[in-house]
């Protein structure tokens, strides 16, 4: 498929300003009283309400208020009003943060020509290091998408990007022990050949952050050689955003897509993973957190497998596709390559298959 290159611009942090009722930032004066504008701060991260670990990835974007560009742009951290400023009005973005253990707001500040705009605020908690280390819990305010295993419009086709052929089928409710009331999906094919499985959820043009949540159970899994899972979320301006995201056999870990110079690529993590390997006829927990920015900039976060979490590293990449799907539809992909060099098939249930967004 061919995408956009875009690059997302890095702002690192430059001073360390003290603020009294006259703040001199970014080249101008602006009176602090002056809040009575309507602000417009995106923040990125951290998603509110979630449990993280320090450092901490601090992003916002700022577009001003009331009608005027931004001229200036900071945060402090708690109780401490001291505004850390960055290079630029326009973004903050901190890699590595370093914040104590409990819960900690960030307030994000912005100045216009016209004085001080209404600050933007995110309250989080960051684990104790002595603690296990455990996936980010999904903020209260976000939305879930309902049991997609009872969605009524799932299609199914071959992936032209694998080899061989494939036929896939779906199958919902299934009434056999153990996969009672939960989705079914089989294909056969010949030479490795990949079969995609798809559900639209909802139009939303705002969501950024997701996360896909879904028991998988193979009767067989040393059939399967790569399963993908991915988000597709088409932004305001028609793009197409991919949050893809594979377990591959075909190198032993998982992986994230990314799009460059017009071609998509895949990226490995280096964390472990293998579906071959996964223990036949049980139930694996996965979940995968992922976020994008509204230019199309995607963050891979993190994964658990039966719990266990991992988060991924320096996992941010642009993945825009000009699909000319409906604006903001947001739809889930489900896709299976065979193991076999000649033919095979391959049979997997799923389990609550939920996406979450906020």
């Amino acid at each position: 498929m061919t995408q956009p290159n875009f690059c997302h611009p890095r702002v690192t942090l430059t001073t360390k300003l003290s603020l009294p009722l006259v703040v001199l930032f970014a080249g101008f004066t602006a009176l602090s009283s002056l809040r009575a504008l309507a602000s417009d701060i995106t923040v990125g991260s951290p998603a509110a309400g979630t449990r993280i670990s320090s450092p901490v990835l601090i992003r916002a974007h700022n577009a001003g208020c009331a009608g005027a560009l931004p001229t200036g742009f900071g945060y402090s951290i708690d109780e401490d009003r001291s505004v850390l400023s960055a290079r630029t009005p326009y973004n903050i973005d901190v890699q590595r943060q370093a914040l104590s253990p409990g819960t900690h707001t960030v307030h994000f500040r912005s100045w216009t020509r016209k004085g001080e705009c209404p600050e933007s605020t995110t309250t989080f908690t960051v684990a104790d290091p002595a603690e296990p280390p455990t996936a980010p819990s999904i903020p209260p305010n976000a939305i879930s998408s309902g049991d997609l295993d009872a969605a009524t419009n799932w299609t199914e086709g071959h992936d032209g990007g694998t080899p061989g052929e494939s036929v896939g089928t779906t199958l919902y409710p299934v009434s056999n022990a153990p996969y009672d009331n939960d989705r079914e999906f089989d294909m056969t094919y010949t030479k490795r050949a990949g079969e995609r499985w798809s559900t639209d959820i909802v139009k939303d043009t705002t969501s950024t952050h997701f996360v896909l949540d879904l028991y998988v159970f193979f009767p067989n899994p040393s059939e399967v050689r790569n399963l993908e899972m991915d988000v597709n979320h088409v932004l305001e301006n028609g793009d197409t955003v991919i949050l893809s995201t594979q377990c591959s056999g075909e190198i032993g870990f998982w992986e994230y897509g990314d799009t460059k110079n017009g071609h998509d690529h895949w990226k490995s993590t280096k964390i472990p993973c293998n579906p071959a390997n996964w223990t036949a006829n049980v139930w694996h927990h996965v979940q995968i957190g992922e976020h994008h920015t509204p230019a199309g900039l995607v963050t891979h976060d993190w994964v658990t497998v039966d719990e266990v979490y991992t988060p991924f590293v320096n996992a941010t990449l642009p993945s825009i596709h000009a699909e000319h799907w409906t604006k903001g539809s947001i739809n889930m992909q489900f896709q299976i390559e065979g193991s076999s060099q000649i033919s095979g098939a391959v049979t997997a249930f799923t389990n609550n298959l939920t996406v979450y967004r906020w």
